[in-house]
């Protein structure tokens, strides 16, 4: 399975080189450096004023699968710390390590990221779109975060994009009739159920007028397609641009051949568990939370948390899981016929 190898595990040398400087005390796999040396990186951080006191609570972290242990710390450590410090949390990943000691986080699946939610075993996690429905569903609390810019008020948001090689003979969706496409994992939004609910429209019905072949990952479709593994992808577009941003991919070497309306990014929500303190502790200092510059490098734009309209903000999300659940359905009642 190709998710057990990340694909950015071989950036993580040039990454790891200023991490420190970035995280603060989250970046050090930290046995050689003493309790004194990681207080002192921190205050150089420039720590959070604390706005809770009290007892210093715990509460377990999870993300999703889509970097490296490493980079994952290296884009959203220091997040964690400012969380840690200004709401007076101990953060700590599913085996009891506090994330100010270490950089081993928890990267999980997506059936892992779900399960352990709704086990309550996962408190704070960064989720996918597509899964946010499932969660709602299952009981737990809609996302309480997404990033996007405090000045403008708009929210980050992506597009399902079909992509394809500059260089193929492929130019309108209607090319890849016959041909596969690569979608990433079957409960990805962009990745597969929005291919489903909206390539309809455009002549390619999954599983009829193309082969759908699971790449496990966007990053994985996108090199599948640049080295010609894949004649075509369905990918998030933001993914995409990181991709472009990190220098993984040239922008010049893929050809986009349709794109979708928005839809709305990966966001941040909170177990149904975690008692109301500690959740008016972490949305407090999140919306607090000024992105570093790491940060808005891989989210042009972007510079800080913003609260989400459920209704408003994951509509489109919303469309293509009903459009989903309904198609299931009717497959559900067909095969159910004698």
């Amino acid at each position: 399975m190709f998710a057990t190898k990340p694909l950015d595990a071989r950036l993580c040398a040039t990454l790891l080189s200023g991490a420190t400087l970035l995280l603060g005390p989250v970046a050090a796999q930290t046995t050689a450096t003493p309790p004194a040396k990681t207080s002192a990186a921190r205050q150089a951080a420039g720590p959070a004023a604390p706005l809770f006191g009290g007892t210093r609570e715990k509460l377990v972290v999870a993300m999703p699968k889509t970097y490296a242990k490493s980079e994952t710390m290296l884009i959203w450590g220091d997040y964690f710390n400012h969380l840690a410090r200004c709401g007076n949390m101990d953060l700590q990943n599913l085996q009891g390590e506090s994330l100010e000691r270490s950089v081993n986080i928890d990267t999980l699946g997506e059936k892992e990221l779900i399960d352990g939610i709704v086990a309550g075993k996962v408190q704070l996690a960064q989720v996918n779109p597509g899964l946010v429905p499932q969660l709602v569903a299952a009981g737990q609390p809609t996302p309480f975060g997404v990033p996007g810019n405090k000045a403008s008020g708009q929210r980050n948001s992506y597009k399902l994009i079909l992509i394809s090689r500059v260089d193929s003979p492929f130019t309108k969706p209607q090319d890849l009739v016959g041909k596969k496409i690569a979608h990433t994992t079957p409960t990805s939004n962009s990745g597969n159920l929005a291919p489903r609910a909206l390539f309809p429209a455009l002549g390619l019905v999954p599983d009829q007028n193309y082969e759908v072949v699971f790449s496990n990952g966007h990053e994985r479709s996108v090199t599948g397609v640049m080295h010609g593994f894949y004649p075509a992808a369905a990918v998030a577009s933001d993914l995409y641009q990181r991709m472009v941003v990190k220098g993984d991919v040239k922008g010049s070497s893929i050809r986009t051949l349709w794109e979708s309306p928005p839809f709305m990014t990966e966001t941040w929500t909170l177990g149904k568990d975690v008692s109301p303190e500690v959740q008016a502790r972490v949305t407090k200092c999140s919306y607090s939370y000024s992105f570093s510059p790491k940060l808005r490098q891989l989210l042009p734009g972007n510079d800080s948390f913003l609260a989400i309209n459920f209704e408003r903000d994951f509509a489109t999300v919303m469309e293509v899981y009903n459009k989903t659940q309904k198609a299931q359905a009717g497959k559900a009642a067909t095969a159910a016929k004698p």
